[in-house]
C-alpha cells in the first residue's frame, strides 16, 4: 500500500462544520442522505470496536456497508472499508484527489483539518459506491465533529473518560453532552450503562439534554454472548452494536450471532502468540487501559507476566501508568518512535505506582520486545499504554520496520 501523508494538520483553524458542508456541496454529496440508514458512534473508548461490530452485523443483511473509523494501525486505508475490504490505493487516490480539488476550489485549504479531509473522502467514496448502510466513528466529541452534519438517526455513546478536556469540558457530564450532540432532533440515542450508570450525574444530564432536544434515549446493558473480541468491556460495546444494527435492519438471532462472530478488530487485546502469551492493546486513556487490563488478567490466567509500557507524550502519562504498573512485577518502559514519552518518565511513574516492581528502560521498542520475551520465560507479555506502542510492537512481530509506519 502507498504511504499516505495527510496534507492538512489534524485539527483545522477552528471548528469546521461549515467548511465540511461547503466542500461536501462542491462534491455534490448530501451528507444528510447518510443519516437515515447510517449510525454514528461517539464516546471516549470503545468507539472503533462498536463500529466494527455494528458493520459486521449489518453485513449479514447486505455486503454494501461502509465503515469509517480512526485511527489506523499500519495503513491509512484501514480507516475506510466497504464490506470486508479496506479501500484500495487506486480508489483512495481517486477520492483523495477529488476532495483536495474541492477543498482548493472552496478556498478552505488554509483552514481545513485532517479529520475533516478524511471524513470527506469517506463520504465521497460511500456515496460513489451507493452504500446501503454506513457506520461512522466520531473523531473528537460530537457537537463539533465532522460526523454531526450527517444528522444520523441512530447514535450510540460508548464509554466516557477525561480526554480533550480543553475542548470537551472538565466534567464527565460535560464531555457526555458534547458527544451526544451529534444526535439531531428525533434521533434514537443508545447509551452504554457503563457510560451513564443509574442515578449518576451523567445519566441525569443526558436525560435532561435529550428531553430538551427531542432525542429518544435508551440505556443499554451488556450482553451475555461470547465474543471474538477479548475483554468484558466488549460486551457493552456489542450490546450497543446490536441495538444499532437492529434499528437499521431487522436481524434474526442467527444473523446477530454470525455477525458478532465475524467481527475482527486488530489491536484490541489482540493475541499475537500463545506461547509465550503476547497481547497488545491500543487503549490510550486511563479508563481505557484499566478496562483492557481486566481483560488481559483473564487471558493470562496464573501465568507470570511482563508489562511493556509506552505512552504518547501528549497523553496523561502518570494516570495511564498508574493504572497498569501495580499489576506487574516486571515492567519494561520504552519511548515509541512516534510521539513517545521518554522511557525515564514512564519508569519514574511506574516506580512510584509500584515500588517493588523491577523496572527496566529499553532503548527502542525492538529492544523492549527482546527483553520482554527473555524475561517472560514462557509466561506472558502485555504491551499497553497507547496505540503507537501496540502498532510498532506488532510490526516487529510481523518482521516489519516500525519506522516505516505513518500515523496522523
Amino acid at each position: 500500500m502507498n504511504a499516505w501523508r495527510v496534507p492538512y494538520p489534524k485539527f483545522g483553524a477552528a471548528p469546521g462544520l461549515e467548511r465540511c458542508a461547503v466542500v461536501a456541496a462542491k462534491l455534490r454529496i448530501d451528507l444528510r442522505a447518510f443519516g437515515g440508514r447510517g449510525a454514528v458512534i461517539v464516546g471516549s473508548n470503545g468507539k472503533g470496536s462498536t463500529a466494527a461490530m455494528c458493520a459486521a452485523l449489518l453485513r449479514q443483511t447486505t455486503e454494501n456497508v461502509g465503515l469509517f473509523t480512526s485511527p489506523h494501525l499500519f495503513a491509512l486505508n484501514e480507516r475506510f472499508r466497504i464490506g470486508d475490504d479496506d479501500i484500495s490505493d487506486a480508489e483512495l487516490s481517486v477520492h483523495w484527489d477529488r476532495v483536495r480539488a474541492a477543498i482548493e476550489a472552496c478556498g478552505v485549504e488554509a483552514s481545513i483539518g485532517g479529520f475533516e479531509f478524511l471524513f470527506l473522502i469517506a463520504a465521497d467514496w460511500f456515496a460513489a459506491r451507493g452504500c446501503a448502510h454506513t457506520v461512522w466513528e466520531a473523531g473528537i466529541g460530537g457537537r463539533l465533529d465532522p460526523v454531526k452534519p450527517i444528522e444520523a438517526q441512530h447514535v450510540a455513546l460508548t464509554a466516557l473518560d477525561f480526554e480533550h478536556t480543553a475542548l470537551l469540558g472538565e466534567k464527565l457530564e460535560e464531555i457526555a453532552l458534547e458527544k451526544i450532540a451529534a444526535a439531531p432532533e428525533g434521533a434514537r440515542l443508545f447509551v452504554s450503562e457503563q457510560a451513564a450508570p443509574n442515578a449518576s450525574v451523567v445519566r441525569s444530564a443526558i436525560g435532561a439534554y435529550c428531553a430538551e432536544h427531542g432525542v429518544r434515549v435508551e440505556y443499554v446493558a451488556p450482553i451475555e454472548s461470547q465474543l471474538p473480541l477479548n475483554g468484558v468491556h466488549q460486551k457493552s460495546n456489542a450490546a450497543l452494536a446490536v441495538k444499532l444494527a437492529q434499528a437499521l435492519a431487522p436481524h434474526s438471532q442467527a444473523q446477530l450471532a454470525a455477525g458478532l462472530r465475524a467481527t475482527r478488530w486488530p489491536g484490541r487485546l489482540e493475541v499475537l502468540s500463545a506461547d509465550p502469551l503476547v497481547v497488545i492493546d491500543v487503549g490510550h486513556t486511563p479508563d481505557g487501559v484499566a478496562r483492557a487490563l481486566e481483560g488481559f488478567e483473564q487471558l493470562r490466567g496464573g501465568r507470570n507476566a511482563v508489562l511493556v509500557c509506552g505512552v504518547s507524550a501528549d497523553k496523561d502519562t502518570g494516570a495511564i501508568v498508574e493504572r497498569l504498573a501495580p499489576a506487574f512485577a516486571a515492567i519494561i518502559c520504552v519511548a515509541e518512535q512516534h510521539k513517545g514519552a521518554p522511557a525515564a518518565v514512564i519508569g519514574a511513574h511506574a516506580q512510584s505506582a509500584n515500588p517493588t516492581a523491577e523496572i527496566s528502560l529499553a532503548e527502542s521498542v525492538a529492544d523492549a520486545r527482546r527483553l520482554a520475551l527473555a524475561k517472560a520465560k514462557g509466561g506472558a507479555v502485555y504491551v499497553a499504554g497507547g496505540l503507537f506502542l501496540a502498532a510498532e510492537f506488532k510490526a516487529l512481530h510481523l518482521g516489519r520496520d516500525p519506522g516505516s509506519l505513518l500515523f496522523f
